[in-house]
């Protein structure tokens, strides 16, 4: 069934939706090509030496191959059906990747002769060509049919099981484009569509209008700047994932995120504005300065949910609005009555804006363009040092394995330092650093963030007290009893939570992330309650975070782009973003044993034992199993 439904919707896919983008203007009309030939509502125009004669056979043939595949329905043979999907699978990646060819062939010859003419590239004939709908459907489409191809052969099931962290994330952003795409199926009309067309080809440009806001939505992973503006929003997104991860591994749910991080800001504030002394030693304190405040705040709570039992989401809840007012006290005013008596305080800075002094100069992150050896937009040296000892100290971390983890580690860190020194040695790399991706402040705190991904993923997963940690979030009772102390677990893990959170705070105040070195009013502490979200799509593993703050860093700056082109609200993001949420609390609607660890066990436990039985092992019947030998009289 599941096969002939995806059949079913590829043929309309196929048959209904623009395979191409010719040509796109600002404002998202287009020319488009389809099945049954272009389609042009803004009389755009396109060349006429333009060969796409080949686009409605190429849709033809993609029909085809989704009605052959529904002969693996016929196909008793598991083995045999499970290579007929698979040969059916690995022809139309082949098909898809030869239509991408025949396109940006046919986009080249004709620019071609436009440059060759001297024609400037922001003038060219052809502009903002893209695949479109149909052509991402083939895609999915053809990785669908390699898909059942494997559920088809033994432990087919578990094999996607065994992959749930992926898979539930991965169904739920798949649903939530669909309900997405159905909002902006309502907001408004398609791109180019009128009254004077016919209603398919108004259906035409309501599909390219649903291809086109995903590709906005998507556009900063086309290009640098949009890259490293995602990067600059996913930073902080990552240490409150980790932060509220951190919690859920040991059965603890931290909602004071945003009162650890504002405590976090405060203490490096201090330090990195008020402790003089070389950057080498200012740094390294300030940073440490935003964890400590985080990790005190986050302690107290953990403290309370130890001694005495107390609730740490009503605790954490609270702690957020007492971090909140004593944030203000620090630096909206300078002076204060107390007891009838004059206070003042020295960490405002001057003016009518809630801000602290600048921290000094030594004490600032720099940004990533700065640790590459590049200063400002213009021609550069790229210097080798830290990207060789990110290399050096993760290869050597990947490769050699069979000691201690500590051992690891400290061969990983002395790759690093070595790598570091010899990319200072050799020469640099001449690039050239375009105007917009100069003026993202994209710092060292994303570097902090990777480092802090790593430790946590070592802690967790490869370390005795991070095997209790995780032991007393699945069962205290049980981790009691085999000896594990509840109450400094515990309070240990809201600590490290909360520093954690606090270490988004230099970002913000160290790294210049709100546009100046200083604590501001303007501090955007709620982004801890987004590292809710986070941690939950990326099923509380590290590498899953990271990931899906990326996700989030890049719909919130395609965001920009979208409500810049089409005049739909960035609201839209913040709907995706929601849905995402609701659809993993659902497990991706999928089966209970995508998100029952009990189950998913079952599921395994069954995939062996079917592997490894006579049947399909040893291809004795089932019904005439070998008789024991009978004992001699």
């Amino acid at each position: 069934m599941l096969l002939l439904l995806a059949n079913l919707i590829a043929v309309l896919l196929f048959l209904l939706c623009p395979w191409w983008v010719l040509k796109r203007e600002f404002g998202g009309a287009g020319v488009l090509a389809g099945t049954f030939g272009l389609l042009d509502p803004q009389n755009l125009g396109i060349p006429d030496t333009l060969a796409v004669g080949w686009i409605p056979g190429f849709s033809w043939a993609w029909v085809l191959l989704a009605l052959g595949s529904s002969l693996a329905l016929l196909i008793r043979e598991r083995q045999l059906r499970a290579r007929w999907l698979y040969s059916l699978g690995i022809a139309g990646l082949l098909l898809f990747g030869l239509g991408l060819l025949r396109f940006y062939g046919a986009i080249g010859a004709v620019n071609g002769v436009a440059l060759a003419e001297g024609i400037l590239p922001a003038r060219l004939p052809l502009r903002r060509f893209s695949p479109s709908l149909a052509s991402y459907a083939s895609l999915a489409y053809a990785l669908l049919l390699l898909l059942l191809g494997r559920l088809q052969l033994p432990g087919g099931k578990a094999f996607l099981v065994r992959r749930r962290q992926i898979v539930v994330p991965l169904s739920a952003l798949g649903l939530a484009v669909a309900v997405g795409a159905l909002v902006v199926w309502m907001l408004r009309p398609g791109l180019g569509a009128s009254p004077d067309l016919t209603p398919f080809l108004n259906l035409t440009t309501k599909l390219d209008l649903i291809t086109y806001t995903f590709q906005l939505l998507f556009s900063p992973l086309t290009h640098w700047s949009g890259l490293f503006q995602s990067l600059l929003l996913a930073t902080p997104l990552i240490f409150t994932g980790l932060a509220v991860a951190f919690g859920f591994q040991a059965g603890l749910f931290n909602i004071g995120a945003p009162g650890q991080l504002t405590m976090g800001a405060i203490a490096t504030m201090l330090v990195g504005v008020y402790v003089p002394g070389p950057g080498w030693l200012t740094l390294p304190l300030s940073i440490l300065a935003a964890a400590a405040g985080g990790a005190f705040w986050g302690g107290i709570p953990g403290w309370l949910k130890a001694r005495f039992g107390t609730h740490e989401v009503i605790n954490t809840i609270m702690m957020n609005y007492i971090a909140a007012s004593i944030f203000l006290f620090l630096i909206s005013a300078n002076q204060y009555r107390f007891f009838g008596y004059p206070v003042t305080l020295p960490f405002k800075a001057p003016g009518p804006e809630a801000r602290s002094y600048e921290i000094r100069p030594e004490s600032r992150i720099p940004t990533l363009l700065e640790l590459l050896g590049l200063q400002g937009s213009g021609a550069g040296e790229l210097s080798w040092a830290w990207p060789l000892a990110l290399v050096a100290g993760v290869g050597v971390y990947l490769l050699w394995k069979g000691v201690s983890i500590q051992k690891r580690l400290i061969a990983s860190l002395g790759a690093g330092v070595l790598g570091y020194l010899l990319g200072g040695i050799l020469p640099g790399w001449p690039v050239e650093v375009p105007a917009g991706l100069a003026a993202i402040r994209l710092n060292g705190a994303f570097l902090i963030a990777l480092l802090a991904v790593a430790v946590v993923n070592v802690y967790l997963w490869r370390t005795i007290e991070g095997y209790e940690l995780r032991a007393m979030g699945l069962s205290p009772k049980a981790a009691e009893y085999a000896g594990v102390n509840l109450g400094q677990k515990r309070i240990l893990a809201m600590a490290v939570s909360g520093a954690l959170a606090g270490l988004a705070a230099t970002h913000y105040v160290l790294g210049a992330g709100i546009e100046e070195y200083r604590l501001k009013q303007s501090l955007p502490a709620n982004v801890g309650f987004d590292g809710i979200a986070v941690a939950l799509m990326g099923q509380n593993s590290p590498l899953g975070i990271t990931l899906t703050a990326l996700l989030f860093g890049v719909l919130l700056t395609g965001g920009l782009q979208l409500n810049l082109e089409l005049g739909i609200s960035r609201e839209l993001v913040t709907t995706l973003q929601a849905l995402i949420v609701l659809f993993i609390a659902a497990g991706g609607l999928l089966p209970t044993y995508f998100t029952d660890p009990l189950q998913a066990a079952q599921v395994e436990m069954d995939a062996q034992r079917a592997m490894t039985s006579p049947v399909e092992k040893e291809g004795i019947p089932e019904s005439n199993p070998p008789s024991a030998p009978q004992p001699q009289s």
